[in-house]
């Protein structure tokens, strides 16, 4: 029985369409800090973009992936099926964006940022192998930076940043935790394709040290003694080694992330 609830969370993890999923809500909720009224052509635009990106991430390095987390990776006989979708998300983004009428130049800065995570630009060397580029390139330019835009062009350049800033510092922090978090699973393959992460240069120990530090960072910048994504985090770096069960690298911190949907 184990093995098939197993099986089945991880079909729905294998396409992370769960994240984007959060990300959907994510959305919503900074529309609604901005304005009352919920622009959806804007959100569908956004979140089908997200998708791509994981799924192309996820196609792309279907051979990595194959080696660390052979439960999930995406098989070589849906590649191509799946490029497919990729390509009909990213037309569908755009059609979604061009509805919601604003200028199209925000919508190609946001293109290529759907490639640049995984693809080889020279050789074999990938941005994702730079040390910590990897995962700053997920919190600020896959999570933050949308929501910026969105944020912008809801109010026509004229954003209230006193309230924008403090909610988007303190995710840009949680997903820099998530990151180095899902790091630790992949600590060995990481090190075996020359992708420097803080998990495989500096150690696991340390690495909990690290998100300790930031969980503090998070704590003092918003003044609250500690969230239930501090929490969340707290139990889990107690126990996590490189060898735990896939799904604990993907459920928990994803509850982490419902503190900034409320």
């Amino acid at each position: 029985m184990k093995i098939y609830v197993e099986n089945f969370f991880y079909q729905i993890v294998k396409y992370r369409i769960h994240i984007s999923c959060i990300f959907f809500f994510l959305l919503i909720n900074n529309n609604l800090r901005v304005t009352k009224h919920v622009d959806y052509s804007l959100i569908f635009s956004l979140t089908f973009w997200h998708f791509s990106l994981f799924l192309f991430d996820r196609v792309y390095d279907r051979e990595i992936d194959k080696l660390s987390q052979p439960n999930e990776y995406v098989k070589e006989k849906y590649s191509c099926f799946l490029y497919v979708v990729v390509f009909l998300l990213i037309i569908s983004s755009l059609i979604s964006y061009l509805n919601s009428g604003y200028k199209i130049i925000y919508w190609i800065i946001l293109l290529p940022i759907v490639f640049l995570y995984p693809l080889r630009i020279f050789g074999d060397f990938r941005i994702k192998q730079i040390f910590l580029v990897k995962n700053l390139f997920s919190a600020l330019l896959i999570f933050c930076f949308p929501l910026i835009l969105q944020a912008i062009l809801l109010s026509n350049g004229q954003v209230n940043y006193n309230n924008l800033i403090q909610p988007i510092l303190s995710l840009f922090i949680y997903v820099m935790i998530g990151e180095v978090f899902w790091d630790i699973r992949d600590c060995s393959i990481d090190k075996q394709f020359n992708i420097k992460t803080i998990p495989n240069t500096f150690g696991i120990k340390k690495t909990k040290i690290y998100i300790l530090s930031l969980i503090i960072i998070d704590s003092i910048l918003t003044q609250t003694f500690f969230s239930s994504s501090a929490i969340i985090y707290f139990v889990l770096i107690t126990f996590i080694k490189e060898n735990s069960n896939r799904l604990i690298f993907h459920f928990p911190p994803l509850i982490a992330l419902f503190r900034f949907l409320i």
